[in-house]
């Protein structure tokens, strides 16, 4: 690793610090003119990371300001997991603002995620009906849906088993479920 890419990670780790401490991250805005005046190579690091912290805690608001300049990262389902934990009323998300990447993305991590997101919508009856359009676009996923049907004695898994795109996966991609 070249020693440029540990200044640049432990300035991410400030400016990240910083933001916290000092509140600025509720306001993108505000983020975005404090790391102004940073090297363009650590700013764009930070702002990719700030996109993903964004989208994590489900700050739609700050999310937009900060992916319509551009940046972007690997969603994961941890990722989805964060933000899906972090929904707290009927309000968009940014899981549904990102609709298409939630319903194509892959990963290899769904076990622990889609049970935490099972029990958040057990633990939370208030909340189920906001969280069930969000959790049908998740079993949208052919991964999850792949997931699920092969773990189908998890009662978490069931939950998210999509039975109209299982039938598609088995006749058209027979491969993802074995």
């Amino acid at each position: 690793m070249s020693d440029r890419l540990h200044e640049i990670i432990a300035e991410v780790g400030m400016i990240h610090k910083t933001v916290l401490e000092s509140n600025k991250i509720a306001d993108a805005d505000q983020v975005l003119e404090y790391v102004e005046d940073f090297e363009d190579d650590v700013k764009e690091h930070y702002l990719v990371l700030l996109l993903q912290y964004y989208f994590q805690t489900n700050d739609l608001k700050n999310f937009k300001k900060i992916i319509v300049l551009g940046y972007k990262f690997d969603l994961r389902m941890n990722d989805i997991k964060e933000a899906f934990l972090n929904i707290k009323s009927n309000e968009d998300n940014v899981i549904g603002f990102l609709e298409d990447n939630v319903v194509f993305f892959k990963d290899t991590t769904y076990k622990e995620p889609l049970h935490r997101m099972y029990k958040y919508y057990l633990e939370n009856e208030e909340l189920q009906v906001s969280l069930e359009e969000t959790i049908e676009l998740i079993k949208m996923n052919r991964y999850v849906c792949a997931f699920a049907y092969k773990n189908r004695e998890e009662e978490y898994a069931k939950f998210f088993l999509n039975e109209e795109l299982l039938e598609s996966l088995k006749r058209d991609l027979p491969y993802l479920l074995k």
